[in-house]
Parts: structure tokens; sequence; C-alpha cells
């Protein structure tokens, strides 16, 4: 720590009203009752549309993506990688499951409507996905673009491609 480094701190300390003996407390200190911080009277107001509390019946995104999905026959066909939303925002239309690879690598994705997913609770309490389709089916079946994808795609493709030249030999 340079002069002028530690200077500042004495002065900020200082300012604060800390003194060197309680800058270096120790945990061993007995604590002391102190007051709550005082709050208002005045009651918090919602804002219009503003949700205060998740309902029973609800589901948070992160409750569903990372969550296997299984067939009926209790086999796993993939996990949830994401959910696909309107473009107002309104509704979920749908979910992308990866299937396939092996811990994330070689994994394809693919897209279906949310009426294909069936959401139920096990006996614990906790939410357990499943769908009337096979691994098998999803593996062959087209693999899921995002529009981020399909616009990067389009600019590789309007993108003027160079052959490289070789130099001349002299022979």
């Amino acid at each position: 720590m340079t002069l002028k480094t530690g200077a500042s701190i004495a002065v900020l300390a200082i300012a604060l009203g800390i003194t060197p003996a309680m800058a270096q407390t120790t945990t061993e200190q007995k604590p002391t009752a102190q007051k709550p911080a005082a709050t208002t009277d005045v009651a918090k107001t919602p804002v219009a549309g503003q949700i205060v509390t998740q309902d029973s019946n609800s589901l948070l995104a992160r409750d569903l993506i990372g969550l296997a999905v299984f067939s009926p026959d209790k086999l796993k066909i993939g996990t949830i990688n994401d959910l696909i939303l309107s473009k107002d925002g309104k509704s979920v239309e749908g979910f992308v499951i990866g299937v396939g690879g092996f811990l994330g690598i070689g994994e394809k994705a693919v897209a279906l409507k949310m009426d294909r997913l069936q959401i139920s609770n096990t006996a614990e309490g906790a939410v357990q996905l499943t769908m009337d389709a096979k691994k098998e089916e999803l593996a062959n079946a087209p693999a899921f673009k995002s529009k981020r994808e399909m616009d990067n795609e389009k600019r590789a493709a309007e993108t003027p491609r160079t052959t490289p030249t070789r130099p001349s030999t002299g022979q």
C-alpha cells in the first residue's frame, strides 16, 4: 500500500468516525443489542399488473429449464433447454428439448408445442415432465433453429468469399 493510499484510507476512516481500534475488531466481541432500522408506517402499494407472490398453480421458467423429460415408459428423452414465447410475450408457444449426445456434446435441439408436454408433480412434490414421444422419434426429427441462428446463417451466406491465391513458385 502506498503512503498516498494509506493516507486516503485513514482520512476516510476518520470521516466515518472509525478509530483504529474499531477498525481492528475481532469476532470474539459480544454483539451489542441494536434497535431495528426504523420502518415507515406507510404500506407499500403494488403497481398495476404486479405479481407479488407466485400462485401455487404456476411455474417459473427456471423450474422447467434443465429438467429431464421422460417418455410414458419412464425413459429419459432429453432436457428442456429453452422456452419459446410469443412475440408479445403473453404466451409460451413451445419448448426446446435437447436430445442425443453425451453431456451436451452432440446434442440436437428439437422444438415442440407446449401441448405436447405433460407437467405433473411427483409424490414428493417435484415437477415431473413427460411427453408422448420416444427419444428415437426426436433424434430423427429436424433440428430447431432459432431466429438468431437463421440470421447468422443468412449473413454468412451473403458475405462474399474470396479464394486465396497461391504464390507462384516460378517454375
